[in-house]
């Protein structure tokens, strides 16, 4: 695929995510006209400090999964990897559940679900990488498999937490896994874009040893690709810009199995073009499913997470069915 094809695909979907940064902030339960928007108005106030926050932050947390998810599907040379493979989300999940049993009624000056839920994602990648080490060698399978361990632990161990809590605490245990992205602010946005620069800049640097990992490991390994340096490198910073996106708006799933994808099939798999194209799409997939979140019910909404499992399920099924 040309280059000069792919610089013009990925500006159309440039353009999209501006188009959508532009307009969504704007649809809502609440009506927002433009002329309303400027001043001192209720209007200007939910505007400003709610939609614009909440759709920058939803293009923000959603192209730095989909970043995560290029990288993840590359090494592990699998369209159906995803961020969470590792068992970091089920990590964050585990933190964020016991700082609410435990820690909810102190008072730190401090977002300790947030803290609980980033230590524990960033424990479980510790541990994972330390199993690995015991193999001496970066094996994609034994990572895959201590990952599906991982999960399952750290979900018998929240189910238990769940289990002794209060029905109030059960409920903002349940609110917190579903994902949600019902912030007021640019802090929690400010939070993230740090693991989006990083993960942008890493997926860049890395673009050539991610082309020939995704071809096949032994081919990276003769080009000169030392794959213990390099997959330690880009296992600890995808799980770790991973911890970041799911302690501040929790799980959110499917993102960073959709967007590398599709955006793959717009690009091809060149991943100095394809990290571009899954950083829009990514941000695209996950603004639209926020606008869904919060106009389909109004005033209610639906958790983001939802909306995302409900189009990313069928989506898996379609990819695993047509995967040769």
């Amino acid at each position: 695929m040309s280059e000069k094809l792919n610089i013009v695909k990925i500006s159309a979907v440039a353009l999209l995510s501006i188009l959508l940064l532009a307009l969504l902030p704007f649809f809502g339960y609440i009506e927002m006209p433009v002329r309303e928007i400027f001043g001192e108005s209720a209007a200007a106030n939910i505007f400003w400090n709610i939609r614009v926050p909440r759709t920058l932050g939803a293009f923000v947390c959603g192209s730095t999964l989909a970043l995560c998810g290029m990288v993840f599907q590359s090494m592990f040379k699998n369209d159906l990897a995803t961020p969470y493979t590792l068992g970091v989300s089920s990590g964050a999940a585990f933190g964020a559940v016991t700082a609410i049993k435990f820690f909810s009624g102190m008072t730190f000056f401090l977002p300790v679900t947030q803290i609980f839920s980033f230590l524990c994602a960033f424990l479980t990648v510790v541990f994972i990488y330390t199993a690995g080490r015991l193999k001496k060698r970066f094996d994609t399978g034994f990572l895959l498999l201590a990952g599906v361990a991982v999960n399952f632990i750290c979900s018998g161990l929240i189910l238990f937490i769940q289990y002794i809590a209060s029905g109030s605490e059960s409920a903002m245990m349940i609110h917190w896994m579903m994902g949600s992205l019902d912030f007021t602010g640019f802090s929690t946005v400010l939070k993230i874009v740090p693991a989006f620069v990083v993960m942008l800049f890493v997926s860049l640097f890395f673009h050539r040893e991610l082309d020939l990992m995704r071809i096949d490991s032994d081919i990276a390994t003769t080009r000169g690709v030392n794959m213990n340096t390099v997959g330690n490198i880009l296992l600890f910073t995808v799980s770790l810009a991973v911890a970041v996106v799911v302690s501040q708006v929790g799980p959110v799933g499917f993102i960073g199995m959709m967007a590398p994808h599709i955006a793959g099939r717009l690009v091809g798999r060149k991943h100095s073009s394809l990290a571009f194209a899954s950083l829009f799409t990514g941000g695209c997939i996950l603004m639209l499913s926020d606008a869904v979140s919060r106009t389909v019910i109004a005033p209610s909404e639906i958790p983001v997470g939802v909306v995302t499992s409900l189009i990313g399920g069928p989506f898996f099924l379609f990819i695993l069915i047509k995967s040769k």
